[in-house]
């Protein structure tokens, strides 16, 4: 992003010190939570696309794969102020709304973005620009190996054709490699937060620069307790063609159950929890900026908004705190954060095997300062949570973790 932009939604901190468009230097972790009510948040697809389940504890199941498309889908859908796309062309490089385009889409070949125009003129302009490499040698194909005979004369080289082992690469190949790994992670926001495999084909085949890992990783979101699973068997009351016309009112309808459609599966009601990680180390190599940390949160907050379908409807985000550190490495481990965010079922509702609503539970979490230590008689911020969202009832009294 080359020029400053500005924070739409101010779900961030923004460090005194910082700018929008710097990359994020602090750790941060988030604890997000989640229902759904008479809804199939996640199917399986190796049994019949029921709800993922525990084996062993038969509470629910969300994968972070899941949870990451859901991301996906509103940066499809809306620019990072909420407006919805319009369908055209992507957003000029440098500008506000650049950068916000999806790289792991349905029907998308991979290799024809890696190679579109637009993508080989950006790594280019980095290839020169920033890593400051003779703009003839883009174009230098790669030499072949060459040996000695006995005698000292050359061998022949190989030709063009050649297996890819047989040929040795141009001295700035790796830096043209570096340079489209950089493009696609700015021109595509899932590669820049998220990551990913991209040395299969096309320019970064085979090479370290394809093997992307991006600063933002889910967990696997588990429910708090057990859920009940509703299993419906739905119905047509048309037929597909004559043929099945003809053998529906031959043999009647009901005997013959060809207006049988399938089955629907889903949980009564599931209070689901996952954990977020942020590695600034991560987001310095991908270029991933507070810009984009705003935007992010405003997506979480908002990724079941158009995600509503017949099976999943009652879906609802009812949590997310984030714990944002004051250093790169963290002022505190992970796991002691998380314990932070305490949630139990109501002292009504245990007597019942499964909860039924948000009301069966009760939670507390932490806003403002957590970690803090004294300097010169002043107290400095170590670790600051934020509710950036929280409908959980609050506690009546002392909990227990969950």
């Amino acid at each position: 992003m080359s020029q400053e932009h500005k924070l739409y939604h101010n779900l961030i901190s923004l460090p005194t010190d910082r700018r929008p468009t710097d990359v994020v230097a602090e750790r941060h972790e988030l604890v997000l939570l989640f229902d759904a009510t008479k809804a199939n948040p996640n199917g399986d697809p190796d049994t019949g696309n029921m709800p993922r389940l525990q084996p062993d504890t038969l509470k629910g199941l969300v994968t972070d794969v899941c949870l990451k498309r859901k991301i996906r889908n509103i940066f499809s859908l809306y620019r990072p102020d909420g407006t919805l796309q319009d369908g055209g062309p992507p957003a000029a490089i440098g500008s506000e709304f650049a950068g916000y385009e999806i790289f792991i889409r349905e029907n998308a070949v991979l290799r024809e973005l890696m190679e579109a125009p637009r993508i080989e003129e950006q790594a280019k302009s980095i290839f020169v620009g920033e890593l400051k490499q003779d703009p003839r040698s883009w174009d230098a194909k790669k030499r072949a190996r060459t040996g000695r005979s006995r005698g000292g004369a050359a061998s022949v080289p190989p030709p063009e054709d050649a297996p890819e082992e047989a040929q040795e690469a141009s001295p700035a190949d790796e830096f043209k490699k570096r340079a489209y790994r950089d493009a696609l992670c700015r021109s595509f926001f899932d590669l820049r937060a998220f990551g990913g495999v991209i040395s299969t084909d096309g320019p970064l085949k085979g090479s370290f620069y394809g093997q992307i890992r991006g600063p933002v990783q889910f967990s696997f979101a588990e429910s708090l307790d057990r859920v009940l699973q509703l299993d419906a068997t739905i119905t047509r009351c048309c037929v597909a063609s004559e043929k099945e016309k003809k053998e529906t009112d031959s043999a009647g309808a009901e005997e013959t159950g060809h207006r049988t459609m399938g089955r629907k599966h889903v949980v009564n009601y599931g209070l689901y929890r996952a954990n977020v990680y942020f590695s600034p180390a991560f987001a310095l190599r991908t270029g991933f900026t507070y810009y984009d940390l705003d935007n992010l949160l405003f997506a979480i907050t908002h990724m079941f908004t158009d995600d509503a379908a017949a099976g999943r409807a009652g879906m609802r985000v009812v949590g997310l705190i984030d714990f944002q550190h004051a250093t790169a490495l963290g002022n505190e481990h992970a796991h002691k954060l998380f314990d932070l965010v305490r949630i139990s079922r109501t002292s009504e509702s245990r007597e019942r095997e499964f909860p039924s609503s948000l009301c069966d539970y009760e939670g507390t979490a932490p806003d403002g300062v957590v970690r803090h230590v004294s300097e010169n008689g002043q107290s400095k911020s170590l670790v600051v949570a934020r509710k950036l969202v929280w409908e959980i009832p609050e506690c009546s009294r002392t909990g227990g973790t969950t």
